[in-house]
Order: C-alpha cells, then sequence, then structure tokens
C-alpha cells in the first residue's frame, strides 16, 4: 500500500481568527462573571445589612450588633456612624466599630471643620486614598489612627439634605477598590434609610408620650413614669413628693379671652413650671388646666417648699394674651401629698395629693395644701399662705 502523508502544514487563516475569537469570548465570560458575582455578594451584603440593622435599630445596640457584622461580612476594620445634632450644629459620633472609645466621647466635629464637616457640608462624598497627605483629616481629633485610607459618605434624608456621615477607615494606604466604593455607597444609602426609620419610630414614641399643645409629658406617660419610680423609690428605701396643680378660674379666663388665648395661656404656664422644677423631676399635663409633678427623691417638707415656689411664681407672673396685650391674671391651687407617709401605693398618694388639691381650692383657691379633711372631727389642713412677698 502506499504510504499516506499527513498534513502538518499550519492551520488556516479562518481556523486561527476563530480560536482567537473563542479565546477573547472566553475571557469577556470570565469577566462578566466576576462582575457578576461581585454585584450578587454586593446585592447579598445589602440585604443581609438592611436586616442587621433593622434588627438593631436602637443606638445602643448597633455598636455590639451589625457594627461586628460589618467587619465580619465586608470586611470594615474601622467604622463610625456621625450625626448631626440640629440644637448645636455639630457631629456626633454615635456608633462605631475599631474606634478608641475616648473617640467617641471626645470627638465633636463642627462643619465645616475636618474630612467628615466637608462632606457633611458639601452632601458630596469623599475619598482619601492617603490620610496623612490630607490636611482636612483630624485623626478623631487625636484620639483615633494618623495612618491609612478613609472613605466619608454623607447620609442624606429622602430630600437629599445630609443629616450625618458614614466614616469607613482601613489601616493601609489606598485600600479601598473601585467595586468598594461602589458597594459601601450602598451600605451608606441603606444606613440612611435604617436611621431615618430609627428617627420615625423615635418620634412617634415621642408623640405618643408628649401632650400636643403644651409639650409637657403627657397623663398617660406620667402614669407610666410614676410606676416606674414608685417601684425604685420602693426598693431603696427613697421618698417621693407629688403636686397636683390647678389653674384657678381657668373657666373665667377661656370665657373672657376665648378659648385659643386659654390655650396660649397653658403653654405659657407650662414653661414657668418648667423653669422651676428640677430636671430630674416629672412635670406633666394631667388634663385640662391640671398639671402634676413628681419630686423624686424629695421628702414631704422639701416638696411643699417646691409647691409654693410654683404658686409665688405664678401669681407674680403678669401673662399675657399672644399679641402681647396685658391678660388676666393667674394663679395656681397646689395639693401635696408624699411616699411614704401619705400612702405605701403610688395611686393612694396621686389621690391623697388630689384630694388636697381640691380641698385647697374649697379653702379659697391660691395655697398649697398638704393635708386633707380628717374622716372624723375638725378639718385638719396645712396651708401656705398666699401674701404676696
Amino acid at each position: 500500500m502506499p504510504h499516506r502523508k499527513h498534513n502538518t502544514s499550519p492551520p488556516s487563516l479562518e481556523v486561527a481568527e476563530r480560536v482567537a475569537r473563542l479565546e477573547r469570548e472566553n475571557v469577556e465570560l470570565r469577566r462578566a462573571n466576576a462582575e457578576l458575582k461581585q454585584r450578587t455578594l454586593e446585592l447579598f451584603s445589602v440585604f443581609e445589612l438592611t436586616t442587621s440593622l433593622g434588627a438593631n435599630l436602637r443606638f445602643d445596640r448597633l455598636a455590639g450588633g451589625s457594627m461586628d457584622f460589618l467587619s465580619e461580612l465586608l470586611g470594615i476594620e474601622r467604622f463610625s456612624l456621625l450625626l448631626h445634632d440640629p440644637h448645636d450644629g455639630k457631629l456626633y459620633i454615635r456608633a462605631a466599630l475599631g474606634i478608641p472609645h475616648e473617640a467617641r466621647e471626645g470627638c465633636v466635629i463642627t462643619p465645616p471643620e475636618g474630612v467628615a464637616g466637608y462632606v457633611f457640608t458639601t452632601g458630596q462624598a469623599m475619598y482619601v486614598p492617603d490620610v496623612t497627605a490630607e490636611p482636612r483629616y483630624l485623626y478623631y481629633k487625636g484620639y483615633g489612627p494618623q495612618s491609612g485610607s478613609l472613605l466619608a459618605i454623607p447620609l442624606l434624608d429622602d430630600e437629599g439634605r445630609p443629616f450625618g456621615v458614614l466614616n469607613i477607615s482601613k489601616p493601609e494606604a489606598n485600600g479601598f477598590s473601585d467595586s468598594e466604593l461602589v458597594l459601601y455607597g450602598a451600605v451608606a444609602r441603606q444606613t440612611s434609610a435604617v436611621v431615618q426609620n430609627f428617627r420615625t419610630v423615635e418620634r412617634l414614641r415621642e408623640l405618643s408620650q408628649t401632650d400636643e399643645l403644651t409639650g409637657a409629658a403627657n397623663r398617660r406617660a406620667f402614669m407610666a413614669r410614676l410606676a416606674e419610680e414608685h417601684e425604685r423609690h420602693q426598693r431603696y428605701g427613697e421618698r417621693y413628693t407629688l403636686l397636683m396643680i390647678d389653674v384657678d378660674f381657668f373657666k373665667r379666663y377661656n370665657d373672657r379671652h376665648g378659648h385659643l388665648e386659654g390655650d396660649y395661656a397653658l403653654q405659657k404656664m407650662t414653661t414657668l413650671l418648667l423653669q422651676r422644677v428640677r430636671q430630674s423631676d416629672i412635670l406633666a399635663r394631667y388634663g385640662g388646666e391640671e398639671f402634676v409633678v413628681m419630686a423624686v427623691e424629695t421628702g414631704k417638707a422639701e416638696g411643699i417648699k417646691l409647691a409654693e415656689a410654683l404658686r409665688d411664681a405664678v401669681q407674680h407672673t403678669r401673662f399675657t394674651l399672644s399679641d402681647g396685650a396685658p391678660a388676666s391674671e393667674l394663679s395656681i391651687t397646689v395639693g401635696v401629698a408624699a411616699y411614704p407617709e401619705d400612702g405605701a401605693g403610688r395611686h393612694d398618694v396621686l389621690e391623697r395629693a388630689d384630694k388636697a388639691l381640691y380641698y385647697g381650692k374649697s379653702r379659697g383657691r391660691n395655697i398649697v395644701c398638704a393635708e386633707v379633711p380628717a374622716q372624723n372631727g375638725p378639718a385638719e389642713v396645712q396651708l401656705a399662705s398666699p401674701e404676696a412677698d
């Protein structure tokens, strides 16, 4: 048989081009697959972040909950959440991971100072590849790390206004990849949503415990606090005093000036009372023109002094109408009762203060009454003098 020669000639140009095209498509497919995996990780991370933060709405639980989660899932070693306080305009650290405790307490940023202040003021994120080359980096006012890279992202509300800053740090310079910058932007957006939800919940809770007209605690909130404080005072053998306050002849005031001016007077009355009770005391609008004060860790004698100070302050205040015109004079009558001498239970003390109030009103008003009529025999009452200073 004749010997067949094998074709050893190089592949044709067409085959070579086909192989090259397949190789390019394979590279593109691997790249697309890697991008898909990265995007899937980002979406999964954001989903997990939502679940974690949603279960840790309270800021005092964030540091021990989702902060550790961010470290484990996203490789974040240093993290801080700064929120703007509208009262003083400053930024305070409200949650953190990997930041010294001293920094959390001592680092207060006044925008536009520092990187965080700049980001908050401009509403634009800022990536610092090397913090040693950025003069605006404040090292957490000297408490924090002095090297590495930093990503600062503004937290924006639904209208695009900044209300805080998310700081993410890495110990090495140029520590953030492009994909991480995208991922942490998504983290910041989700954090913004969670914080806003938290604030909404807190605001609703505050509204449910606040009297809409005066801004003082409402009756329901007061009764809840009274139950808590009574238990605490009972446990530690402490005393407290309750003051039941009623604005004298308030119906006449409303009849003369109108109910809107009556509302205005109650608002001014609340401010006046709040200015004269201690921050630890509890003032609430009990209903209508009635208020109640719980003077914590206060005996009856000191409670009577406080009641007299309130009565005297109201008597010597010249109330005005909302337009500044002079209004009718106002006065208050105060009933006083104390734990434990006037009752073993909180309701007993409250009822005693209420009885003392109405007994005082029957005796002429504009007085402090710390006793109630005796059930048998002549009434025994302790009255504070209503004369002017």
